[in-house]
Parts: C-alpha cells; structure tokens; sequence
C-alpha cells in the first residue's frame, strides 16, 4: 500500500510539472481564439505573431511588440525552433542534450520525439509531408523522420559541416550552409537524390531562411574585417541582392513576413525589423529591451507555410494538368510543347531548342521558355521564313528609298526593317518601332521587350537598391538612383560606363523624372520629406518641395505644361501637383488613398494614373483631379509603379514580381508580360511618342551624317541629291564612288554652337518663331526656332552658351574669349611703350640737333680755335725771335685811322720771303702786327700751314739801316 501511494504521488507532481510546462492553455490558440466552442475548434491566426526562445523559455509576441507571453518552459538555453502551423505544434531542439521535442497548442504535455547527439546544428518542419529535418555538423548529415517521431532516417552522408537547414515543400527542395574551405549555400530535393551547390563565399553565413512569398533564400554573411550584411538569391543561386547592415554574429536569428525581415540584435537584446529589400533604419519591435538576448526567431502565420494547391505537381510549371496522386509523393504530370518532365517528376523544364541543331536557324538563335527565335548578326538580316539570314546590300532599281538597306531573295531585292516592326504595302516603309521597357529590378536596369522576348542588363549592382528610373529621349541617357547607395548615376541606353551625378546629401531616392525639355531632372527622398532637382548632369542643384511633404515617393513631370506630380504616402496620403519651381501647388486627389506608390501622365489625353500599393487599385484623373476613375482593382496584386503607351498599361507587381499589362480605360484583357524579376519597381516605356517635344535631331544631328527628320520622337536620317543611305541607316555614300562630288556642307547645315555641331540640317528660310508654349525652350536668351516640315526646334544660343537648348557653358568660347582679351591686353601695353619710347627718342634728337646748331652760331669749332692759337703762338715766338728787341712798329702813324686798303696784298708765302731780297723789302715804308698777319694768311692762304708763317714776319732783323719815310 505504501509503495502504492508512492508510486500515485509520484505520478501526480510528474502531471502537474508536465502541466506547468506546457503551451498555456485557455481560451489562447495561435493567435489567442478558437474558432469552435469547448476546445473543438481548429485554431485560426487573423495576426502573425514572433515566436523566439528567451532565456530558457519560448515566447511569443506581437509583431508591435505587444502581448508578451511565455509559451513552453524550460527548454533549454541554446536550442532550434520550428513549428507546424496546421499541426498545430511547436518543435525545437536543445543543442547540449540532442533531443529534439515537440508541444501541441492543445495539448497539456511535451513530447520527446528523438535523442539524437549534441552535434544538431539545423531543424526544419515539412508542413505539407509531415516530416522534421535535422542537419548534424559533426557528422555531416541530413536527417529525416515523420512529425510523429517514427521511420527516422539518414537522407545525406558525407556533406561538409551542414548547418541551418530550411524546406519548401512546395517545391520539394532543401536548403542548407555548408563550412568547408568557403562556405556555401546548397540544395537538394527531399529525397536526398541531387544535391547542387547555389553559390560559395569567403565569408562566414548563419540563420539560412526562406522567404516563401518570393521564393528566395536569405542569410546572414559576416565578414573578416568585422563587416556583415543581409544576402539573398532565387532558388536557383542566381539574382544576388547584398544589403550591408551591422549585425552581431552570436546568437544571431532572422524570420521573414510580407515586406519585413526580422532579427535578433545580441547587443541590445531586441528583435528588429526593416525592409528585405530596400533596409533602411531598422525599427525596434519590442517596446523594451529584453533581459537576455532573444535567439530561434520564427514568424508565425499561415502565409509562411502555404499549401500546394495540388500536393504533387510542382507549381513552377503552369503547364502540368495533371494532380498527385496521394500526399508527400511525386504525382504524374504532362507538359505542353516546348516544355518536359524533369527526372524526378515532379515539374516540368524547359527545352532548350538552341542546344539541338535541329531548330532551323541559319546563324543564331535564342532561347526562350516554351520556344525560341532566330537572329542574325549586324549587317545581315532575317528572310520572311525568318530561320535564313541574308547579307544586308545597297538598294537599286526602284527600291532606292529603303531607309535600312536590301535584302536578296529569289522574288528580288527586299526592304530590310528593324526587329519589331513589318514592311507597309508600299514595299519601302517599315512600319514604327514596338515600345520596350524600362525596368529598375532593386539589383538592376533592364531593357525588355514588350513581350518578353528580348532582355538587355544595362546596370548590375548586387549590393543596390534601385527603385527609380527614367531616361532623356535626345541624348538616350537613363537615369536611376540606388536607395543602399545613396546615388543618382546615369548611363547610356546602348551600355557603357556610369557617370555619378548625385551623391551628397541623399538618403532615400525613391522616386525620379527627367524634364527632356527643359533639361533638369526631379526627384523624391521620403527620409528627408522633399523633392530636389537639378540639371541633367548634376549641377545647380536646389529644393523644390519641403513644405507639407512627409514621405514623397512617385514623381512625373509634364515638360509642355510645367508641372511637376507626386504621391507621398505618410500619413495624409495624397496625389499633388505644383509648378517646375515649386509653386501653384494643387491636390489632384487625397480621398480612399492608402499607399499611392507610382503614377505616370497619358500625354496624348493629358491625363494622370496612379497606383495604390496597399488596395491593389490603379485609378486615373484629369490633370486637374477631375474626372478620376477606378480602371482596375484587385487584379495586379501589389501594384508598385506604371506606365502608360497607346491603350496599353504596364504594372510592376511587387506580389508576382511580375510586370502586367491591362487596358488603360477598363483595366480589361490582363496579361503578364516578364516574370524574371527580383523586385519590379519603375517602369519606363521607350518610344519617341511617349515624350512630346523631344526633338531626336537635337543632340549631334541624331547620328545622321546628312539630313536628320525628327518622326515620332526618333531621328529618321536621308541623304543629299546623288547620295544614298547606307546599311547602318546613319551615313551616306556616293550613288557613283569616287566620282560623286562631295556638296560644301556649309550650303545646308545650320548649327546652334560655334563649337558642337549639334543641330538638324535645315534651310533658314523655312524656320520660324517658336510658338508660346516653347517660350522657354531656349535657355540663357537663346532664340528658337521652329521647323514645320521636319516638326522640330532649335535654338540659336548667344555667345558663350552651347547645346541643343543652350543648357551647357562654351568653356570652350570663354577660354578663347579670355585669351583674345589677355592678347589685346598686351598688344595694347606694347603700342604704348613703343609710343612712348619712339616720343623719347624724338624729344631726343630735337635736343640734340639744336644743341648743335647753337654751338656752330656761336663760334668756330674746337679743333679751328686750337689752330688759331697755335698760329698766333708761332707767328708771335717767329716775330720776336727775328725782329731786333725795340720794334719801331710803335712808332708808327696811321694817317685816317685805317689801314692801307692794300694791306693784304703784303703777305707773303714763306717761299716769296725767301726769293725776295733786301732791296724788295725796303721799298716797304711799314710793318704789319702779328695778329694782323695771321688774319691775313688765313684769309688769303687757309691752305698753308702755320709753320710755314713762323718763317716769314713784317718785322725783320737786318745790319741794312732802316730808313724812315717821314
């Protein structure tokens, strides 16, 4: 009786401590309610709910971080986390002890399903199979057992370190990580038969999750140098999105829901929450931090487990008619024409037509799902049988006026038009070019078809988050701004490099129009609630919009009637519309709005569409707001942005990730046009009718080397009398080679810079003045001009401004400028100088002339004055030394007071002295002074030298007497 009573104690407290661990019970369910009356009903979640383990128990709390609860305790300090949500069962498993447990939401007890190791590193719950999957590290395996805890069982061997397992029963793949010498992401199918390796890395990934709303894959990747960031890819390893993000590695879970992904933080012991596309800020979910760190994070709601419609046939494939047979095993599934049976079963492939050479083509073809098409290489085009490319010829005969060549064909010569469009009736005009699209994809900028058949990349940025996209008709630029990276780039349509035009002050770019008229571009940032805009290469950069803004997002602009429009999706969500300056603002609509994320302008109606992310409704307006009508609703999922050509609409659905198109008035005949998007976001239709006023001739004369016409948006190029147009429609060749005359391209070619020749070639005197709405087309004074026959404008810029409307400084014609002014500036300072000196040299010269002219008036030279004195001092040293010392010559009279008037006669040569005798000299009655002597000679005899006067004198020295003639 004793041990009877022992053994019923015993029993008891193991109930009551079962109890106690357990879900708490109650009314509470998933989500706190049963559908049915006394604990019958089947549980139903109206609101998703996180479910992490803290400390040593399992919570669970509302995604507004509310209604904290504990559910199981204890389970352990480091454990895994799954549950079953049509089983309503939670599983988790305690990494120190290796087992792995589970707890029903009805249920007053947990169960202990396996002991397994303390090597388990990954759990995972197949909902729609009923299975739990296991990875151990150590011994690299995955393993598999039934929800029950029966027919346990090794699926793989021999792996490297497999840990994070996840599942997709509707596909019937299994993910896990690998840590080998890199790490990387695997796959397989649920039975383990074929394993494929999705990618490697150099980093260290964790907490493996998958979004099943998009089918993708999800880690976390932490880096050597301390870095980490979010990744993701599509099942197949492809389309790779980085989304940088400081994250801590210890315990680090996630768990996705809708729009949001959800972390633990260790640091700050809260679970966090931001967009799994774009990031941004991460929010805090709980209101306070939590006193351990929360680690095994799950969001629960039935969406994150959905259900294949039909349990065997993989729903990739919507061409597989038939359904499984029974649950959890491959059904029998038929494919349509282009289309087969994988070799599991269980979905069906593409064939790759290409890949056989039975498809027809003669030079190139291009697969596609479902079929394929034929190409040709440039310079040869595709026959009507389109399998057979023909070498693209001159034209000749009557078929002179193709605009893109000739092809040969046994009929003869045929008109070759480009892809998308057919040859009219008249054998030599193609009919216009098909739209195509403009797609930012978050990771890239694509350029598609209109029906899907043609894909170009242009931009690949793994690590962007490119949401908005436009691009300038004239010089076919394309425009995007990435979200992560904070910039706005451009690039040309054709590919090359990127040109970085914005990147200081920029947060959130989500929205962006080019104005092609006017030469500026627009665009919203919902973190700093305003709207910029500067010219297309970046410059002059100013605020339009800040005031009552809160979250901008979509923007257009209508060039023609300077407007700019908006969505802004905060708290008053509302359609707006100002001027290009900001001004004039008006609401076009703001009632039933909940999230108006994208909206395009009908310029051929002037008319105004917009979408509602949250409703699922695209509605449309007058520019004015009038007349606004429903055109579709709850037909293109979570439409994000649209455009508009002809009748058509063209949807990005972020639900789908599809683009769809829908009538534009009824929101009629809806068809999806690509699917292979990570995240459709702007849509851009590239057609020269979808700008107005855009002018293809503008920008260097549309690539034509002749005459450009600018048609429906696109230059159209011909050529001069005796010239034709060659393959590549641009340029033109002789019709007679070398001896065709080549026509002086002054005669017919007008430019608007006197540096770039940019412009249409036109005849002056057909132009005319622009009309008022064009006011403004030329800018900086520049004047316009109109031509009626090609419907096109151009601008004659003043001096110092270039391009087609004037927008850009000649730098070119300032520097010139500049210089000519320097050079007149110097020429000018050497005129003066040599004025000035040639005046100095003058003033010089006078002087010196009258200097010189006074000093001959005023008496004889130096060199005559030095020859008189030597004759004075020769005749005077002569006369004294021959004469005797007491001269009679003062005794001597002048009758009258003058001279004899022959006194000059009575020189002599020194030779006539010496012939003459004593009795010459006495017939002298008087003598002449030596001064007068010397005039004497030198009046008579300048030739004779003064030495030959000291040998000759009046007075002589003689013993003769000397008689008196008184």
């Amino acid at each position: 009786m004793m041990f009877a009573a022992v053994i019923t104690a015993a029993a008891m407290m193991c109930s009551a401590l079962q109890s106690s661990e357990a879900l708490q019970r109650g009314p509470a369910c998933w989500d706190g309610w049963l559908s049915g009356t006394e604990g019958n009903g089947s549980c139903t979640a109206s609101q998703p709910f996180l479910m992490f383990c803290h400390g040593k128990s399992i919570h669970r709390i509302g995604l507004d971080g509310r209604n904290q609860k504990r559910l199981v305790s204890p389970v352990g300090s480091s454990v895994l986390l799954d549950f079953h949500f049509k089983g309503e069962s939670v599983y988790w498993a305690d990494r120190r002890t290796g087992v792995i447990y589970t707890a029903s939401v009805r249920a007053a007890r947990r169960q202990k399903l396996y002991s397994f190791d303390k090597h388990i590193s990954g759990l995972a719950v197949d909902w729609i199979g009923n299975f739990v999957y296991w990875t151990s590290e150590e011994k690299g395996e995955v393993r598999r057992m039934d929800t029950n805890g029966k027919n346990e069982r090794t699926l793989l061997r021999n792996l490297t370190k497999p840990s994070s397992i996840s599942v997709d029963p509707t596909f019937r793949f299994l993910f896990w990580l690998s840590f080998g010498m890199v790490s990387s992401v695997q796959r397989s199918d649920e039975g383990g038969r074929i394993i494929m390796t999705l990618l490697t890395s150099a980093e260290q990934l964790k907490a493996l999750t998958i979004d099943h709303q998009h089918r993708r894959l999800f880690w976390a990747q932490f880096g050597l140098q301390g870095e980490s960031a979010i990744a993701s890819c599509d099942y197949s390893g492809k389309v790779l999105h980085i989304m940088d993000l400081p994250l801590q590695s210890p315990s680090f879970a996630m768990s996705l829901f809708l729009e949001h992904l959800y972390y633990t933080d260790a640091r700050s012991h809260v679970v966090k929450r931001l967009n799994k596309y774009t990031g941004g800020k991460p929010l805090d979910v709980n209101i306070k931090p939590m006193t351990k760190a929360p680690v095994a994070l799950k969001v629960v709601h039935p969406l994150n487990q959905p259900t294949s419609l039909s349990s065997g046939c993989d729903e990739r494939s919507g061409v597989c008619v038939n359904v499984c047979s029974s649950p959890g095993e491959p059904g029998v599934c038929q494919c349509s024409e282009g289309f087969t049976l994988s070799k599991q079963g269980t979905h069906c492939e593409d064939v790759n037509e290409c890949a056989h050479w039975n498809h027809g083509c003669s030079l190139g073809c291009e697969n596609i799902p479902g079929s394929y098409f034929c190409t040709c290489p440039e310079g040869y085009g595709l026959l009507p049988d389109r399998k057979t490319c023909k070498e693209i010829i001159p034209c000749g005969g009557k078929v002179t006026n193709c605009g893109r060549g000739c092809l040969p064909t046994e009929a003869g010569l045929v008109c070759v038009c480009p892809r998308g469009s057919a040859l009219l009736d008249d054998g030599q005009t193609c009919s216009g070019p098909p739209p195509s699209l403009l797609v930012a994809n978050l990771v890239d900028v694509r350029v598609i078809s209109a029906d899907g058949s043609e894909d170009q990349t242009l931009v690949r940025d793994p690590r962007g988050a490119i949401l908005a996209v436009d691009y300038d008709p004239i010089q076919n630029q394309v425009y995007f701004a990435s979200i992560s990276q904070k910039t706005i780039e451009r690039i040309h349509l054709k590919g090359g490099s990127r040109d970085l035009l914005v990147s200081d002050d920029l947060l959130s770019p989500e929205g962006l129009a080019v104005d092609w008229v006017h030469r500026r571009m627009y665009w919203t940032d919902s973190s700093k609630s305003t709207i910029d805009g500067s010219t297309l290469a970046g410059h002059n950069r100013k605020t339009v919009v800040r005031e009552k803004l809160e979250r901008p997002k979509g923007i257009a602009v209508h060039p023609l009637k300077k407007k700019l429009i908006w969505t802004d999706v905060g708290r008053r969500p509302v359609v707006e519309a100002s001027s290009l300056e900001g001004g004039d603002r008006a609401v076009i609509a703001s009632s039933g709005l909940v999230a108006p994320t994208g909206l395009t302008i009908d310029f051929t109606e002037d008319r105004l569409f917009w979408c509602d992310q949250k409703r699922g409704v695209i509605e449309s307006a007058g520019l004015d707001g009038s007349d606004r009508r429903v055109v579709s609703e709850n037909q293109v999922g979570q439409p994000f942005n649209l455009a508009v050509f002809e009748d058509q609409l063209w949807v990005s659905d972020w639900e789908r990730q599809q683009i769809r198109t829908v009538h534009k008035r009824n929101g009629k005949n809806l068809q999806w046009t690509h699917s292979s998007f990570l995240l459709p976001a702007s849509v851009i239709v590239l057609h020269g009718l979808t700008k107005p006023g855009a002018d293809a001739c503008l920008h260097l004369n549309g690539g034509c080397t002749q005459v450009c016409e600018s048609q429906e948006g696109l230059a159209r190029c011909s050529c001069l009398p005796r010239y034709v147009l060659s393959t590549d429609g641009k340029t033109c060749s002789p019709v007679h080679g070398s001896d065709a005359e080549l026509e002086s391209p002054s005669s017919w070619m007008t430019t608007t810079s006197p540096v770039e020749d940019r412009t249409q070639h036109h005849n002056r005197s057909s132009a005319q003045r622009c009309p008022s709405s064009h006011e403004a087309y030329c800018l900086y004074q520049g004047v316009c001009f109109y031509y009626p026959e090609m419907e096109a404008y151009a601008c004659n810029c003043v001096s110092g401004y270039m391009g087609e409307r004037c927008q850009f400084s000649d730098l070119e014609w300032l520097e010139l400028r500049r210089a000519e002014k320097e050079k007149r500036k110097k020429v000018t300072i050497a005129a003066c100088i040599v004025v000035l000196l040639s005046l100095l040299s003058l003033i010089a010269c006078v002087t010196y002339c009258f200097r010189t002219r006074r000093l001959l008036y005023k008496g004889p030279s130096v060199d005559d004055v030095r020859e008189i004195s030597v004759a004075e001092e020769s005749v005077s040293q002569s006369t004294t030394a021959s004469l005797p010392q007491f001269c009679p010559a003062a005794e001597r009279r002048v009758v009258g007071g003058a001279l004899p008037t022959d006194s000059p006669k009575t020189a002599r040569s020194s030779s006539s002295t010496t012939e003459t005798d004593t009795g010459s000299l006495s017939k002298h009655i008087w003598y002449q002074s030596p001064a007068a002597a010397a005039v004497v000679m030198e009046t008579t005899q300048p030739d004779t030298k003064p030495t030959s006067l000291s040998q000759s004198g009046s007075c002589h020295g003689s013993s003769s007497s000397f008689q008196d003639p008184f």
